[in-house]
């Protein structure tokens, strides 16, 4: 599968509002509120000398990911100069060398300790701007663009390759090696041999103790916690090994990959999708430690390479998963904001208040995860819909539509009429321009045990759990499916930090007490019998301004000892500022049908 390039989007419902509220109030915000954004790298070499943090050089290629990834779901013309003037900039800002990082001259591309702790992640911080400058490439096929992507590797390339200094020296390797995926990158672009020659050595670099040695842990058959180096950062250099798959063919990658993803998916992933216990992997997916807003995008990021090298519709629920909870919590609904942490209990802290110390003057709202948090969203443009054996992937269900190009130059247009995941049911319109079929996979989540699917009026029978259905020969007319999914409960038993309490799923959303919906606190939540739980769907009584920060979803339940006990989706709870728990305290079976999928195995 890969991404459908130039697809036109339009999202509504309520994932609609959230990328219009991160396009509206971060996205062509951000850069005029934060200037310094930008300004870094004019007066890098100005004194007195900016106090920045090791990796402050990524805040404008991590933004600018997310605003491409943006506009590549919005198409709107506000944007798209709002991204034309920054890049434009940023690409000025380019010193001769090729250099296009924050730091003065004598400590570029070092790892120098600055300030006698932290060495320099300028490899990293390179490594975000060639991935967003390519991407605004990718859209406007501007060769300046690109001229500057491939100057900020060569200046890399000139410093480590061929000269007996090695990438690994710049210290922090698991952060500055990750560069390795921008090199995959460039490389598949461009076809300069270069770029792969720095991959490969900084593979070699990999081998090197104290560093990770991902690929040969991975086909030794090591779990991902138990390399040498488990911190999240590692996670985009893991994605260059997808890529070195799709460039080599050699299955060694391709085994490496998905042992590491799967690896992740059973001892680190969360209930609410997200990846990382304070910051990095540990092997114990009930650990209460700060789940990382950047770990979970990472964490994204690769899944969607995993998705593209296997097909595999597993692979899409759990992205789903993580979108839907992880992602979502992690922005508040303004789209003004997002978390360091968002815990599994707990309360949401913005980050410009809980990581405060990464702001400066002229970017008081920048750290890590603010400019990051947006790509949650933006990275529906990779997933969503995808080109799949000459036809198109339905990943992703919510009211929307989408014009895209497949097959032999066949236009596509798709548009699902749904309030899905509030209601299973899905009315699909597939209509296609061209004269031959073009196949329409359509996915059918694993924890939907009984889904149907009709096709212009005819069922389709022996529909598989966690599989792709195929509807064939879509072409001139209009074409409806229609999509009937099974929101049953389902259930995952807590362990270790989390034994006796249980997690509530309805269809893909992890359900969630919250103070604001309740009468009683959250010590004294009540216990819940999973073999006795019935529901109804509760309205919604805003507190003062319309419409604020209404809940996807809020259901009324009756708990064991007859109490009221309102449970809404997981990316609303919190956004007052309220407490919330997404474990549960139960007592009783779980019925084994009623077992969440989601458990890792």
């Amino acid at each position: 599968m890969e991404r459908l390039a130039k697809a036109k989007y339009k999202f509504g419902g309520y994932v609609g509002e959230r990328i219009a509220k991160n396009q509206e109030n971060w996205l062509l915000q951000a850069p005029l509120s934060n200037p310094a954004m930008l300004y870094m790298f004019a007066d890098r070499d100005r004194k007195p000398r900016r106090e920045l943090q090791p990796w402050s050089g990524e805040f404008a290629g991590k933004y600018l990911i997310s605003a491409v990834q943006g506009y590549r779901l919005t198409r709107d013309k506000r944007l798209f100069k709002f991204i034309k003037d920054f890049t434009a900039k940023l690409v000025s800002l380019q010193d001769a060398d090729g250099y296009l990082g924050a730091h003065p001259k004598a400590e570029r591309l070092t790892g120098m300790i600055f300030d006698g702790k932290n060495p320099l992640w300028d490899l990293w911080s390179h490594y975000h701007i060639i991935l967003g400058l390519v991407m605004w490439w990718q859209e406007t096929k501007d060769r300046k663009v690109l001229n500057a992507a491939c100057k900020a590797a060569d200046v890399m390339c000139d410093k480590f390759l061929g000269t007996g200094v090695r990438a690994i020296s710049a210290g922090s390797d698991e952060m500055n090696l990750s560069s390795i995926h921008g090199f995959c990158i460039l490389y598949k672009i461009t076809g300069n041999e270069r770029y792969l020659r720095m991959a490969r050595e900084i593979e070699k670099d990999w081998e090197t103790p104290p560093a990770g040695d991902y690929v040969r842990t991975a086909l030794e058959g090591k779990e991902f916690f138990q390399t040498p180096k488990p911190r999240w950062e590692s996670i985009h250099g893991i994605q260059a090994i997808a890529e070195l798959y799709l460039i080599t063919g050699d299955e060694k990658y391709r085994k490496a990959v998905t042992h590491i993803w799967q690896s992740i998916r059973r001892f680190d992933r969360h209930n609410t999708g997200a990846f990382s216990s304070a910051e990095q992997a540990v092997g114990n997916p009930y650990d209460e430690r700060a789940i990382e807003t950047c770990c979970v995008v990472a964490w994204a990021a690769l899944s969607i390479d995993i998705l593209r090298i296997t097909g595999d519709p597993a692979v899409a629920d759990e992205i789903e998963l993580s979108l839907f909870n992880a992602l979502l919590g992690a922005q508040h609904p303004s789209g003004r904001w997002c978390t360091y942490n968002t815990p599994m209990d707990g309360v949401r802290k913005a980050s410009a208040h809980e990581i405060v110390f990464q702001a400066y003057q002229g970017a008081p709202e920048l750290n890590c995860c603010s400019v990051n948090g947006p790509r949650g969203l933006g990275m529906l443009s990779e997933w969503a819909f995808m080109e799949k054996d000459g036809g198109i992937a339905i990943n992703y269900f919510g009211p929307c539509r989408i014009e895209a190009v497949a097959g032999k130059n066949t236009k596509i247009k798709i548009e699902q009429e749904t309030d899905y995941p509030v209601s299973g049911k899905v009315k699909i319109r597939v209509s296609a321009s061209g004269k031959t079929g073009v196949p329409i996979f359509l996915r059918v989540p694993a924890w939907s045990k009984n889904t149907k699917i009709t096709a212009n009026g005819k069922p389709i029978k022996n529909i598989v759990p966690g599989s792709y259905v195929l509807i064939e020969n879509v072409c001139n007319g209009v074409n409806v499916v229609n999509v009937l999914f099974d929101l049953s409960l389902h259930f995952w038993e807590g362990e270790k930090e989390k034994a006796g309490k249980i997690s509530v799923y309805r269809g893909p959303l992890l359900l969630a007490y919250d103070q604001r919906f309740n009468s009683m606190d959250p010590d004294n939540v009540p216990a819940i019998d999973p073999e006795k739980l019935d529901y109804k769907i509760a309205r919604f009584k805003d507190l003062t301004f319309k419409n604020w920060a209404k809940p996807w979803v809020l259901l009324k339940f009756k708990a064991a000892d007859g109490r009221e006990l309102a449970l809404c989706d997981f990316a609303s709870a919190g956004a007052f500022g309220t407490h919330y728990r997404s474990w549960l305290p139960f007592h009783g079976e779980i019925p084994p049908e009623r077992k969440s999928c989601f458990k890792p195995d």
